[in-house]
């Protein structure tokens, strides 16, 4: 029917949050972007590169998405938009792209939610426990920011498709076998989990993994200059339930 045709025409696309291009010719688009996992652990979901034809890429008008397109040029970091046939895609290991079974297909033209709403939370935290690897190497490690391994000052962006930059002390880059003079490193996060209580009930205290998509949003930015200072999440509200916040209090 011309209707039910239109429908999938116009509800076809679903966003990947963040990708980093690698580069693409006349039909195909190579793009990093973070994996899913197979057997349900965490520390599968890793960096992962994709190919795809172009023509699986929307590349209609740009108005009614909530985040531009990514330029297909090397380097470019940003939102890409993959029809249902692209998001099918494999890693040449065989991985998919990460909530490839959670992706909401609503673009260019339906009005349907894509994701949870997230809603910001602000935490005073007692752990800040980061599990992945040294950018270039495969072994799993983790380092708490808020001990001795960690610097006191960090600014941390994380949006899922590149590493994260830590501070490390000297401890700490003698306990991860850093191989550079430096003490910051590029690390690909494969769980943060923050332990803490909300600013606004600190007689409470919840527990959350900000890389879990059913419980924070797929941007996050920890920025504290000593260990225990408040941070900021964005957290759908399971993840603001996690920490024992009732949304009347929330609102306040």
């Amino acid at each position: 029917m011309e209707g039910a045709g239109t429908f999938v025409e116009l509800c076809d696309h679903a966003m990947v949050p963040q990708v980093t291009i690698r580069g693409a010719d006349r039909d195909t688009l190579t793009f990093a972007a973070r994996g899913a996992s197979k057997s349900g652990n965490p520390d599968e979901a890793l960096l992962r590169t994709f190919t795809v034809a172009l023509s699986e890429v929307y590349s209609g008008p740009t108005d009614q998405l909530p985040e531009p397109p990514v330029s297909l040029t090397p380097g470019a970091v940003g939102a890409l938009y993959l029809s249902r046939q692209g998001w099918g895609v494999h890693s040449a290991d065989g991985f998919q792209i990460f909530d490839f079974d959670r992706a909401v297909f609503k673009w260019p033209g339906c009005a349907a939610m894509d994701e949870a709403i997230c809603t910001t939370l602000t935490v005073l935290p007692v752990s800040i426990l980061i599990h992945g690897h040294l950018e270039g190497e495969s072994v799993i490690r983790h380092v708490e920011l808020l001990g001795p391994d960690a610097a006191a000052a960090q600014d941390i962006h994380w949006a899922g498709a590149a590493c994260i930059e830590l501070r490390l002390t000297d401890r700490g880059a003698r306990h991860l076998h850093v191989k550079s003079p430096s003490t910051t490193v590029k690390f690909w996060p494969t769980r943060i989990k923050i332990e803490g209580s909300p600013v606004i009930d600190p007689s409470v205290r919840g527990e959350v993994d900000i890389l879990n998509s059913e419980l924070a949003g797929c941007a996050q930015h920890l920025e504290f200059t000593k260990h225990g200072e408040p941070i900021t999440l964005s957290l759908t509200q399971d993840g603001v339930n996690a920490f024992h916040v009732i949304p009347q209090r929330h609102a306040q």
